[in-house]
């Protein structure tokens, strides 16, 4: 038997009859990602200003750094969702934020008339990857428990345009903020990226899942930390959803994620192409993406959500090879966007149908797989995709790994649970 806890129930419709709030945000979650849109951009802001210092010391420090920021979310996600689903995710994300709010106000005081060594830009990159490695499983389950299964798509859909945007708007903030007063502002400003959040958590703790859910007591019969990683790998390796879910996105982080971060800056410089049209092609995939959500967010998308996802690859990959033959810059820009229609499709239909389709007493935890399964890809592609441009040309290079993608789609057509799936109602 299980015990329904506050700030786990459903949210109640706010206005309108049933039929139509229950595919409305409720004023709850609007607020809340505005805390993670604020804390987002406070973020990005700092991971610029952490690697334009490190690169002033020397190029090879910023290599490092960005190492630093992805090997905890492939080691210690799982704990970190472990940690969340036993003590509550809103308060995991509460007291991480207040933990960093310090920690970054101090650093920003005691950088005051003083260069940042080497050593203090490593250890703060390692303290905003650890933080994270516990704070974003347990965001990825928030919207479990604030908003009604037949609105998840308008909230995965608003929660991916928020992280579009930061990332837009982080980095040109934080450029203005070194150069205007270096990185002790930057700092500052991160702190009050954290602060901001920690702020409107305290305000809605009423209608957060501030507690455990299906966890009362806490008592004695609580497994442990490692019993419920072990618990929680096994929720989505025994769920067919989750499991296909899983391998997909890991698919996809291999062989479209890297396409505006690495393949088109590679192809554009050997095509000869400046870099402002580098930019404008990796500008105009993520308009795509951009352009998917919002129509998501007015639509909820496709009731077949399962094709859309694997179209959605399959779209990117196409892209991808017509990216590859591109014969000028123009023809970029209309193979950028359609990598980022695909991607849009893929990312705004397939998390609603993963937060539908994982338990709420493990849904940290299924969220820290889902990262694992996103970031573990990278660690080997990034740098193997690297090696492979400078020793292949590098438009054949692009043309396999999006016809690899290609081939994914057209595999993960041979699934029935993923073919089926269909838009949480």
């Amino acid at each position: 038997m299980t015990t329904k806890l506050p700030g786990h129930e459903r949210p109640a419709p706010e206005s309108g009859g049933p039929a139509a709030a229950s595919a409305q945000l409720s004023r709850t979650y609007w607020a809340w990602l505005a805390g993670v849109a604020w804390t987002s951009v406070g973020v990005n802001l700092l991971s610029f200003g952490l690697v334009w210092a490190a690169t002033d010391h020397s190029a090879a420090l910023a290599g490092p750094l960005l190492l630093i920021s992805t090997i905890p979310r492939v080691t210690l996600s799982l704990l970190g969702g472990a940690v969340a689903d036993r003590y509550g995710p809103a308060r995991i994300m509460l007291g991480s934020d207040v933990l960093m709010t310090a920690v970054m106000a101090a650093v920003a005081v005691f950088l005051l008339g003083r260069d940042a060594s080497p050593a203090l830009l490593v250890l703060a990159a390692a303290a905003l990857a650890v933080t994270f490695a516990f704070y974003e499983p347990a965001a990825g389950a928030i919207p479990k428990f604030l908003v009604p299964p037949a609105a998840l798509p308008r909230a995965i859909s608003a929660r991916q345009l928020v992280a579009h945007g930061s990332q837009l708007v982080g980095p040109v903030l934080g450029g203005l903020a070194v150069g205007l007063a270096g990185l002790p502002l930057a700092f500052a400003l991160g702190a009050a990226g954290f602060a901001g959040m920690a702020v409107i958590l305290l305000a809605l703790r009423r209608r957060m899942p501030m507690r455990a859910p299906h966890s009362p007591d806490g008592g004695a019969g609580e497994p442990g930390l490692w019993s419920r990683m072990r618990a929680g790998l096994a929720v989505v390796l025994r769920t067919p959803v989750l499991r296909g879910i899983s391998v997909l996105v890991a698919a996809f982080a291999a062989f479209v994620i890297p396409f505006a971060a690495l393949l088109v800056p590679v192809l554009a410089r050997a095509r000869e192409w400046d870099a402002a049209a580098a930019g404008t092609i990796a500008g105009t995939y993520g308009g795509g993406v951009a352009l998917v959500a919002v129509l998501v967010m007015w639509r909820r998308g496709f009731a077949r959500a399962g094709l859309a996802v694997i179209g959605g690859m399959g779209l990117a990959g196409i892209g991808m090879v017509a990216f590859a033959f591109a014969p000028a810059v123009e023809a970029g820009l209309a193979a950028g966007l359609l990598v980022g229609v695909g991607t849009g499709l893929f990312v705004t239909h397939l998390g609603p149908i993963f937060v539908a389709a994982a338990p709420p007493e493990a849904m940290s935890r299924v969220s820290a797989v889902l990262l694992m399964a996103q970031s573990l890809p990278l660690l080997a592609v990034n740098p193997g995709l690297g090696v492979a441009a400078e020793r292949l040309p590098p438009g054949v290079v692009v043309a396999v790994w999006g016809g690899l993608a290609v081939v994914v789609g057209v595999l993960a057509l041979t699934s029935t649970a993923l073919r089926r799936m269909r838009r949480p109602q």
